[in-house]
C-alpha cells in the first residue's frame, strides 16, 4: 500500500510550533502496516530531507509516473448537474424528461427555458442554484419531477430527499443540518447526509410548508448563495444544483403561508394540475409494458409481448375515477399480480 503524505510532512518540523501534532502523526505512521510505502513529492521530500531520515528506516527517491498525488489521493466524484452537459447533451436530457413526465405541458414548457436561463447565468456566476416550487395534489407529479430529472443525471444512483412531513419538533433546522458541537446527541444533518450520498445535483424537498421560520431563512440563504455551513462548521458548495420545493398548499393559500423574500427567489413557480384520463391511461399503459418487460427478461422469457399486456390492464382498469397517480400504481401493481397468478394457474378444464 502506497500512501502520500506530501501534505503532512510539514506536521515535522521542529520550528513550526506544531509539536504535539508531530508527535500524534508519528505515531499514526508507527500504527500503519508493514509493507505500507510512504510517497512524498520532490520538493516537499528535499525540504524535509533530515526529518523523514528521524523516522523512516530507508528514503530514496522513485519515479512514479502520472500525477502522484491524485493517484495517491483520488479525487471523489463531483455529482451531476445540469451546467455539467454540453448544449446537445442538455436538449437530449430535457426531451427525456419531457417524455417520461405524463402530463403537465405548461411546466414542461416553462423548465425548458428555466434550464436555459440557468446555464446562461451560472456561467457568469449570477445563479448559484436552479430553484422549483410545484405546488398541487398528491399523486400528480411534483415528486416524480425530482426523481425523473435525478436519473436522468445520475442513473441508478440516490436522490437526496427531505421530507419536512417527517420533522415534528421545533428544532426542524438542527434535523436539517445538524446540532452544533457540544449539545447532547450532536450529529451530522440530514441534509448533509443525503448530498454527500447521492451523485445526482438534484435535492427534492417534500411538504416544504411544514418546515418552521428557522428553516425558510436558511433556504433563503442557499438560494442567494449556493453555499450552507453545516453544525460542525463545514461549508458545503451546491453550485449548480436544482432544488425542487413541493407543496400541497392550495395554490390561493401560498401567499399568506409563505413569506414574500423567499417566494421572490424562487426561479419557477407552478400549480400542477390533476392529470386527464387520457394521461392516466398512458401512464398505466407505460407502467404495465415497464414491469411486463422486467418479469419476461428475470423470471419467465415465455411472457407474451408488453404491449399486448398494457393493452388488457387498460381494458380491465378502471382509470377515470382515481386521480392519484400512486394509488393508480398500486391499483396496476395488483392487477398484473392477479395477470401472473392466473397465467400460472393455466386454463380452467371443463368435465365432459
Amino acid at each position: 500500500m502506497a500512501l502520500d503524505v506530501s501534505s503532512l510532512l510539514s506536521l515535522l518540523d521542529p520550528t513550526g510550533g506544531k509539536g504535539s501534532m508531530a508527535a500524534t502523526f508519528e505515531g499514526l505512521l508507527y500504527q500503519m502496516p508493514e509493507n505500507t510505502v510512504f510517497t512524498a513529492d520532490e520538493t516537499t521530500a528535499g525540504r524535509y530531507a533530515y526529518e523523514m531520515r528521524t523516522i523512516f528506516d530507508t528514503v530514496r527517491q522513485c519515479d512514479i509516473e502520472g500525477d502522484t498525488e491524485d493517484q495517491a489521493m483520488p479525487t471523489e466524484e463531483k455529482p451531476k448537474r445540469l451546467i455539467d452537459l454540453d448544449d446537445s447533451e442538455t436538449k437530449e436530457l430535457l426531451d427525456q424528461f419531457v417524455h417520461d413526465l405524463i402530463g403537465q405541458d405548461n411546466f414542461k414548457d416553462d423548465f425548458r427555458k428555466q434550464v436555459e436561463i440557468f446555464r446562461l447565468f451560472n456561467s457568469i456566476g449570477e445563479q448559484p442554484i436552479l430553484s422549483l416550487f410545484l405546488i398541487g395534489p398528491s399523486g400528480v407529479g411534483k415528486t416524480e419531477t425530482a426523481r425523473i430529472l435525478s436519473s436522468l443525471l445520475a442513473p441508478g444512483e440516490s436522490l437526496a430527499k427531505i421530507n419536512f412531513g417527517n420533522y415534528s419538533s421545533k428544532d426542524s433546522l438542527n434535523s436539517l443540518i445538524g446540532s452544533p458541537r457540544g449539545y447532547m446527541g450532536s450529529e451530522e444533518g440530514e441534509l448533509t447526509m443525503k448530498i454527500e450520498r447521492s451523485k445526482s445535483g438534484v435535492i427534492l424537498i417534500d411538504e416544504f410548508e411544514k418546515g418552521d421560520s428557522a428553516v425558510w431563512s436558511f433556504f433563503l440563504d442557499l438560494l442567494e448563495n449556493g453555499k450552507f455551513t453545516d453544525s460542525q462548521g463545514e461549508e458545503h458548495d451546491l453550485n449548480g444544483y436544482t432544488i425542487v420545493f413541493t407543496s400541497n398548499t392550495p395554490r390561493t393559500e401560498v401567499q399568506e403561508k409563505f413569506p414574500p423574500e423567499l417566494l421572490s427567489r424562487l426561479n419557477l413557480k407552478v400549480d400542477f394540475a390533476a392529470l386527464s384520463d387520457k394521461e392516466k391511461k398512458t401512464f398505466v399503459s407505460r407502467y404495465i409494458a415497464s414491469v411486463a418487460k422486467k418479469y419476461r427478461s428475470s423470471v419467465d422469457e415465455s411472457l407474451e409481448d408488453q404491449s399486448v399486456i398494457a393493452e388488457r390492464a387498460l381494458q380491465e382498469i378502471n382509470t377515470a375515477n382515481e386521480d392519484n397517480i400512486r394509488i393508480l400504481k398500486n391499483n396496476a401493481r395488483k392487477w398484473f399480480a392477479d395477470y401472473i397468478a392466473e397465467r400460472k394457474e393455466g386454463p380452467s378444464e371443463t368435465l365432459a
